[in-house]
C-alpha cells in the first residue's frame, strides 16, 4: 500500500534502460518505487553473470527498506552495507573475481515532503534541475577524481576505474547528503552510460523539455545510442510539482509507526537472504 503522504501524488517518476549497442547484456538494474519513495540505479561489474547478479543484489536489497515507513533515511546505509556484505558472499561461493556494482539512489520521507537522501557509490550520478540550473550532485569514486583531474588526461587504462563499489569489501563506502526538496525540482539518476555520452547540455535539453518523467527517460537513453552506445544505460527521473502541507493523516501515520530498534542504524553487515 503507498504511504499516505505518496498518495498525495505530488511529483511523478519514469525510468529507462537499454543494453546499449556494444554489449551483449544488460549489467545495469533499477528500481522506481513512488509509492514508497525510493530509486535506485545500479550499474554491476564482474566476469560472466557477476556483474548482472551484483547490480540485482543492491536492488533487491536495498528495496527492503521501504517495506514500512522509514522513520530516519539513514537506514539506507545499512542496507547498502549488507548489499556489499552479499556481493561478496555471492562471489566467494561462485569464484567470481571483480565483481560489484555501483549505488545511486534518492529516498524520500514518507512523512515530511521536502526531505529526502541521496546515497552513492561508484560513478553512477544524479543531476538535479532547478530553476532552469542543473547541477551534478553526486561525486565520482574513480582514480581521476581522487586526483583532481579529467579522465583523459590519465593513461586509458586507468580511465574510469573505480575507487569504490558495494562488493569491494571492507573499503566501501556509502557517500549521502540531505537533500531539501523544492517545489518543480527534477531530479535524474543514471549510470554511466548516460552521462559519459551524453554532455551536461545536452542532458539538461533534454530534462528541460515539457513531456513526461518516462519520456525524458527514453529520450536520454536513446540520445546514448546515438552518441554510440558503447555502454549498458538506464535512467530514472524524479519530477516534483508544488509540495504538499504535512496533513492530520500524515502525522497520525508518522505517530504510529514504531521507532527502529535499538542499534538498527548502525552499519550491519549481514548478507540479504535470498
Amino acid at each position: 500500500m503507498p504511504f499516505l503522504l505518496f498518495q498525495k501524488k505530488y511529483f511523478n517518476a519514469g525510468a529507462y534502460t537499454d543494453t546499449g549497442l556494444a554489449r551483449k547484456e544488460n549489467q545495469d538494474s533499477y528500481t522506481c518505487q513512488p509509492s514508497g519513495g525510493l530509486f535506485v540505479v545500479s550499474d554491476g561489474m564482474g566476469g560472466g553473470d557477476g556483474g548482472e547478479r551484483a547490480s540485482a543484489i543492491v536492488v533487491q536489497t536495498l528495496s527492503k527498506a521501504v517495506l514500512s515507513p522509514l522513520k530516519n533515511l539513514s537506514a539506507m546505509v545499512k542496507f547498502s552495507y549488507q548489499a556489499n556484505a552479499g556481493i561478496q558472499k555471492f562471489a566467494a561461493e561462485n569464484n567470481m573475481r571483480g565483481m560489484g556494482a555501483t549505488i545511486v539512489g534518492i529516498a524520500l520521507s514518507p512523512f515530511q515532503p521536502t526531505l529526502g537522501m541521496l546515497f552513492s557509490a561508484g560513478d553512477s550520478r544524479c543531476y538535479r534541475l532547478r530553476k532552469k540550473g542543473l547541477e551534478q550532485l553526486t561525486t565520482d569514486h574513480t582514480i581521476a577524481s581522487a586526483m583532481g583531474v579529467a579522465e583523459e588526461k590519465l593513461a586509458k587504462h586507468l580511465q574510469g576505474v573505480l575507487t569504490n563499489v558495494a562488493g569491494c569489501g571492507p573499503k566501501f563506502f556509502l557517500e549521502t547528503q540531505d537533500l531539501e526538496l523544492m517545489d518543480n525540482d527534477l531530479y535524474l539518476l543514471c549510470s554511466d552510460g548516460v552521462s559519459r555520452q551524453l554532455p551536461e547540455l545536452e542532458i539538461k535539453q533534454i530534462l528541460s523539455t515539457v513531456s513526461a518523467p518516462e519520456q525524458k527517460a527514453r529520450d536520454l537513453i536513446d540520445a546514448s545510442l546515438k552518441h554510440g552506445g558503447i555502454d549498458n544505460a538506464t535512467a530514472i527521473v524524479i519530477a516534483f510539482g508544488k509540495l504538499p502541507e504535512i496533513t492530520p493523516d500524515v502525522s497520525r501515520e508518522e505517530a504510529d509507526t514504531p521507532d527502529p530498534p535499538d542499534g538498527e542504524e548502525d552499519d550491519d553487515v549481514t548478507p540479504p537472504t535470498e
